[in-house]
């Protein structure tokens, strides 16, 4: 969870252990919080488990959140390079997107970026992800959003050659047209 993505769900599982995960988070220490219901047996300090995530949901959580960067790079080229990403939810079946702007887009203006971003899904353009120095990301031009507190090395995520690029820890689809 985070930057709006939502958590994972799933299974962890041993030796007569189920246990049910209803959300996932990141701490601030890094480490992961699992968030279930015991429905099979008992969890021990130490005992080694096996998680298994949601792909169907998972998959559906990563159309969601590339599609937030296409929407993010569509709005700008359309409205202006003053549009800029005011939050997020990236859910498996809807995704919410607020950013700023002067004032009510036309309808003109919606159709545009809509064709814009449909044309990007069709084209099928790969989209990958990399760690760099934060650095080494500003000077490509990498989107950070105002306010999201980034450490020494960070992970870019960029659509097409360059179309979109921006700073994300979340999961994506590795073509548009996915």
């Amino acid at each position: 969870e985070g930057g709006g993505q939502v958590g994972d769900t799933g299974r962890l599982t041993a030796s007569g252990l189920l246990v049910e995960v209803e959300d996932c988070k990141k701490l601030p220490s890094g480490h992961y919080l699992h968030m279930g219901v015991v429905k099979e047996g008992f969890l021990e300090v130490g005992q080694a488990v096996t998680a298994q995530v949601d792909e169907e949901r998972r998959l559906a959580i990563q159309r969601n959140h590339t599609a937030t960067h296409l929407l993010h790079k569509a709005l700008r080229e359309v409205l202006g390079t003053h549009v800029h990403q005011a939050g997020s939810l990236v859910a498996p079946d809807r995704l919410r997107f607020d950013f700023t702007h002067t004032g009510p887009m036309t309808p003109e203006e919606i159709a545009a970026v809509e064709a814009m971003v449909n044309r990007k899904i069709a084209a099928a353009e790969a989209v990958g992800w990399r760690e760099m120095p934060l650095d080494e990301a500003r000077s490509l031009g990498a989107m950070a959003l105002f306010g999201e507190k980034y450490g020494d090395v960070v992970r870019v995520v960029e659509v097409g050659d360059g179309w979109s690029r921006e700073l994300c820890g979340g999961c994506h689809v590795s073509n548009t047209s996915q």
